[in-house]
């Protein structure tokens, strides 16, 4: 009788402790835009696959836009329809600057950033072993995307670092579309072109021509290895009313990074290849020369602002009087 007294006495008080502890939290919902499939926002999907998003207390709706609709992400964060987004950085800031004209305040605000070091330099086969400092005075015809491209923003940024402007090289800068860029230098029409880190492992595998310069390995300079091409952002009236679930998401993304870091290589790559719908093979060309982490830090806002700020003000795309804190908000950043 005793034994039997004590096994029930025992079950009570695991079940009364069991209700003490009560049922597990239920997980914060977040909405997440992102571009899908594209490889600047594959840090989500790693976030995803290694249960970043779990971990942290986090159950995801996902919201993808095609790539190249960089604006709709941004149209739906400024509605409140996403918290969160993850795309280009210079839409973040026309966004703002339009509604601070506008006497609205910023609704906006990048909070993180990844893709460090996306801008590559490439040219024909022709000049292989020659530098920057041999080339300069030569006539190349380079092409790039458009006329305001962040790659044409940073190679301005990096003459300026070297007291040098456009003007004291003789390159011709020609736009073209990317799929147009590579048959145009195997057809001579070109004899380089600036662009990202899959296009350049796309000339470089296919032996169309190699990457003279990057910012991905500091060849550019220091300073500029610091940039981050893609924007993590978010809806400043979210953020002010869910300042932990903002925390939260972050650090989720930096819990990925970390994954990307000390995972195995073949599983990071599945996990991209399944993101990007891109050939296993081509990836594994990639994989080293993109950073998908959320690498974000003060010095390198402060180097986006220098960079891409003064290249948007030059443009009169976004208002003289937007600061860089208009912009920015690392402050949620578990890691400062």
């Amino acid at each position: 009788m005793m034994k039997r007294t004590l096994v029930g006495l025992s079950a009570l008080l695991l079940l009364l402790s069991m209700g003490a502890a009560g049922p597990a939290a239920a997980a914060d919902k977040i909405k997440v835009g992102m571009l899908k499939p594209n490889v600047i926002s594959v840090i989500y999907w790693i976030a995803v696959k290694t249960g970043a998003f779990e971990k942290n207390g986090l159950e995801v709706e996902e919201h993808p836009f095609p790539s190249g609709q960089t604006v709709a992400g941004i149209e739906q964060m400024l509605r409140g329809n996403i918290d969160f987004y993850i795309g280009a950085g210079a839409e973040v800031a026309h966004a703002n600057s339009e509604s601070i004209e506008a006497g609205a305040g910023t609704p906006l605000a990048i909070i993180q950033g990844a893709d460090r070091g996306g801008t590559y330099v490439l040219l024909s086969n022709k000049f292989k072993g020659k530098t920057f400092d041999d080339l300069k005075n030569e006539p190349l015809r380079i092409g790039i995307s458009n006329p305001s491209s962040i790659h044409l923003v940073l190679l301005r940024a990096f003459l300026n670092d070297r007291k040098m402007t456009t003007d004291d090289i003789k390159w011709k800068f020609l736009p073209l579309q990317a799929p147009d860029m590579m048959p145009a230098l195997l057809s001579n029409q070109l004899d380089g072109y600036m662009h990202d880190a899959l296009t350049a492992t796309l000339t470089v595998d296919k032996d169309i021509g190699f990457v003279l310069m990057t910012n991905h390995d500091g060849s550019m300079g220091e300073r500029l290895s610091t940039v981050t091409s893609t924007a993590v952002s978010a809806n400043r009236a979210f953020m002010k009313k869910n300042p932990d679930v903002t925390k939260r998401f972050i650090k989720a993304l930096e819990d990925a990074s970390d994954s990307f870091d000390k995972e195995p290589r073949e599983k990071m790559l599945a996990i991209m290849a399944e993101w990007t719908k891109q050939d296993h093979q081509m990836l594994e060309g990639l994989y080293a020369r993109f950073d998908p982490r959320v690498t974000l830090t003060e010095k390198g806002a402060q180097t986006w602002w220098e960079v891409f700020g003064a290249a948007m003000r030059a443009r009169k795309e976004i208002g003289p009087d937007v600061k860089m804190s208009d912009l920015f908000d690392l402050s949620l950043d578990p890691r400062r």
